[in-house]
């Protein structure tokens, strides 16, 4: 962030007002986006899981709707940062929301809102989304391909992936939801005893904030990396799997080239012998 690593050094705000405003929308716009991806994948993960051969065009409009939900929820800052010039021996300029609520009963309010937008509503949908992966991934209907008859086995194997393809997708999924309660669980668990308790300030180093705030936002470029890592294992099993079938099936042609010398083996013997049967009986 590098608007903010100057803000830090500069202390004071420089920039001027329609900066400050424009700086406070996009970051919470950022934030609402890094939490509403997870909850779009989420979704994503609970169609292909539960309903694997249905329409996947929902992701698009999904994604599309998150970036929008993220542009009128981050639009209030636009009107409530602007800048605050202290008069004095020195000037000091800040970016601030002084003034903009009338009680201090509005601002926690609105920090509450944004606080459930931001980490509980998604909590609360993507669990919702891995614990239905989940009660599927353990059904009785899931499992019911295991027990199929040792004849039926070539019939059954694409049947018999299935549950481990489910699992893999579980797995995947749970570790998307951990890393997003472990990377923003702290910074939010700092924001409310700060709304509750303003004077905690004198208790706690201002730079603790920021390094929280940095740790929650590890959580947006761990996603790619956890999906990436799943992908790669999913392709290399995909081509082990290829890779023997195919072994299986040039040994399969194999045998049946045999079996096909073996017959023309067998007519030519047939119409040797026969030929020469008919050949003994016109000598003799």
């Amino acid at each position: 962030r590098p608007p903010h690593a100057s803000w830090n050094i500069t202390v004071q705000w420089l920039a001027g007002d329609i900066a400050c405003r424009t700086l406070m929308f996009l970051k919470l716009m950022a934030m609402y986006a890094a939490a509403f991806l997870p909850v779009v994948i989420g979704l994503d993960r609970q169609a292909a899981v539960l309903h694997p051969l249905g329409p996947r065009s929902a992701g698009r409009k999904l994604l599309g709707a998150a970036w929008l939900l993220s542009f009128l929820l981050a639009l209030p800052q636009l009107f409530l940062f602007h800048t605050v010039r202290r008069a004095g021996p020195v000037p000091f300029t800040q970016c601030v929301t002084k003034g903009s609520f009338k009680a201090q009963w509005q601002e926690t309010t609105y920090n509450l809102f944004t606080f459930c937008c931001l980490f509980l509503l998604p909590l609360t949908v993507m669990t919702i989304c891995y614990s239905r992966i989940v009660l599927s991934v353990s059904s009785p209907r899931t499992r019911k391909g295991n027990d199929a008859p040792a004849g039926e086995f070539t019939l059954r194997r694409s049947l018999d992936n299935r549950p481990r393809v489910r699992l893999r997708a579980l797995r995947l999924a749970l570790l998307v939801l951990l890393t997003f309660v472990l990377c923003w669980t702290p910074y939010y668990l700092l924001g409310l005893w700060y709304w509750f308790s303003p004077t905690m300030l004198t208790e706690v180093p201002p730079s603790l904030s920021h390094i929280l705030f940095l740790f929650g936002l590890l959580n947006a470029p761990l996603d790619p990396l956890l999906y990436g890592a799943f992908t790669l294992g999913c392709r290399r099993r995909h081509q082990e799997l290829s890779s023997d079938s195919s072994r299986e099936g040039g040994s399969g042609r194999m045998h049946q080239q045999e079996s096909q010398a073996l017959r023309q083996m067998e007519v030519k013997t047939n119409a040797a012998a026969r030929k020469a049967g008919e050949t003994k009986e016109t000598f003799l």
